[in-house]
C-alpha cells in the first residue's frame, strides 16, 4: 500500500494500473484552492501602503491614487493584520510610520520603481514627450543634481525643453512660476501635488587637506588663519543646527556670501570650513564631515508640482525621472541616518 501523495513521485512504470483514471483515484494529484482574503503580495495593499507612507495622511494618499479614504483605511488595516503589527501611529492630522513601516517602505521601493518604469513604457508608447517643463530648484541642487539629469533627459527626448529657475526662494507653483519644484520643506498649498522623496542633512565639512594641516577640529574655535564660510545678507539661524550647548562665542564668518557655490569653492581649497548638504558633500572629492555630534540639521526633500502634472506627458516624464533619481541619490544618506551609532574611542 502506497501512502496518499507518494504515487505522484513514483516512476511511471511502477505505478499501479487500476483501469481508467477516476477523479477520486488516490494517485491523482489534487490542487488546493488558494486561501481566500488578502495576502502580502497583493499589489493594491502595497500600493496603498506606499502612498499613505509618502503622503502622511489617508486623505492625501486617496487623492493621489484616485481612491477613497475608507477604502485606503481598509487596505492598511488588512496589511497590518497580515503582518501582525501596526504600521502607523495615529496622531492628530497625520500618520507616523513605525520602524516596521520604514523597513517595509525601503523594501518596496524597487517594486514601485519597476511599476513606474513599466507604466512609463506603456504611456510613452502612445504619447509624444514634447514641450517645455520649468523646474525651480536651489542653486546647489541645480548645479550638482538637476542640470546633469536634465542633460540626459534632453538627449533621451528630442522634443523636450527644460527651463531651470535657480533660486533659494520658494516660487509659487499655483501661479505657474514653475511646473515642478524641488524643496527642502513640505509645501503648505493644498492644491499642490507633493511627494516626500527622502531626507538629507546639513552638516559642517572641511577638505582633507585642511584636516591634514590643522587636525580634525574638536570645537568651533579654529586656527587663526582658517575661516568659516557663511551667509552675508540672507541670514540663516544657526541655533536649530546646534546639537547640545551652543559655542560660548558666536560663530564668526570671515568669508561672507549668499552664493553657496562660492562658499563651497572657497572651502574646497582646504583653507576653511563651511556647511554642505550631506548628499552634495558625498559627491565632492576630499570633503569630510566634522563636528557631526555638535552640528547638523535634517532636511526633508520634497518633489512638488502643479495639478497640470496629470495632463501633461512632458511633465509626467520629468516628474517620474526626477523622483527615481532623487530616491536613488538620497538612499545612502537615509540608510546612514537609520544605522545605529557605532561606539567611538
Amino acid at each position: 500500500m502506497v501512502p496518499f501523495g507518494d504515487t505522484a513521485r513514483m516512476p511511471l512504470k511502477s505505478r499501479p494500473q487500476t483501469g481508467p483514471a477516476r477523479s477520486d483515484a488516490p494517485d491523482t494529484p489534487r490542487m488546493l484552492a488558494p486561501p481566500a482574503g488578502p495576502s502580502v503580495d497583493d499589489w493594491n495593499l502595497l500600493r496603498t501602503f506606499i502612498a499613505v507612507y509618502e503622503a502622511g495622511t489617508l486623505t492625501e494618499a486617496a487623492q493621489r491614487l484616485g481612491s477613497t479614504q475608507p477604502n485606503l483605511g481598509r487596505h492598511i488595516r488588512a496589511l497590518e493584520t497580515l503582518l501582525g503589527e501596526a504600521l502607523f501611529v495615529r496622531l492628530p492630522g497625520r500618520l507616523k510610520p513605525t520602524e516596521r513601516a520604514h523597513g517595509l517602505h525601503a523594501t518596496l521601493l524597487p517594486m514601485k520603481a519597476a511599476v513606474q518604469e513599466a507604466t512609463r513604457l506603456f504611456v510613452e508608447t502612445g504619447e509624444r514627450v514634447a514641450g517645455t517643463v520649468r523646474i525651480t530648484v536651489s542653486e546647489v541642487y541645480a548645479t550638482h543634481v538637476i542640470a546633469p539629469l536634465a542633460a540626459r533627459w534632453l538627449a533621451e527626448q528630442p522634443g523636450l525643453e527644460i527651463e531651470l529657475s535657480v533660486s533659494n526662494r520658494a516660487e509659487n507653483l499655483l501661479r505657474r512660476d514653475a511646473d515642478i519644484a524641488v524643496r527642502f520643506f513640505r509645501p503648505e498649498q493644498d492644491d499642490v501635488i507633493a511627494l516626500h522623496v527622502g531626507n538629507t542633512e546639513l552638516g559642517l565639512y572641511a577638505h582633507e587637506t585642511f584636516i591634514a594641516r590643522h587636525g580634525e577640529p574638536t570645537g568651533f574655535t579654529l586656527p587663526e588663519e582658517a575661516f568659516v564660510a557663511g551667509f552675508d545678507r540672507e541670514a540663516t539661524p544657526l541655533a536649530p543646527m546646534m546639537k547640545g550647548a551652543p559655542p560660548p562665542q558666536p560663530v564668526r564668518f570671515r568669508l561672507r556670501t549668499d552664493a553657496m557655490l562660492a562658499r563651497h569653492a572657497a572651502i574646497e581649497t582646504g583653507l576653511g570650513v563651511g556647511v554642505y548638504l550631506a548628499d552634495v558633500a558625498a559627491g565632492r572629492p576630499g570633503l569630510r564631515r566634522i563636528l557631526a555630534e555638535r552640528f547638523g540639521q535634517p532636511q526633508e526633500v520634497w518633489l512638488c508640482a502643479h495639478a497640470e502634472l496629470r495632463r501633461s506627458a512632458s511633465m509626467r516624464f520629468v516628474w517620474n525621472r526626477l523622483e527615481q533619481a532623487l530616491r536613488r541619490r538620497l538612499a545612502p544618506v537615509n540608510a546612514a541616518a537609520a544605522a545605529p551609532p557605532t561606539g567611538g574611542g
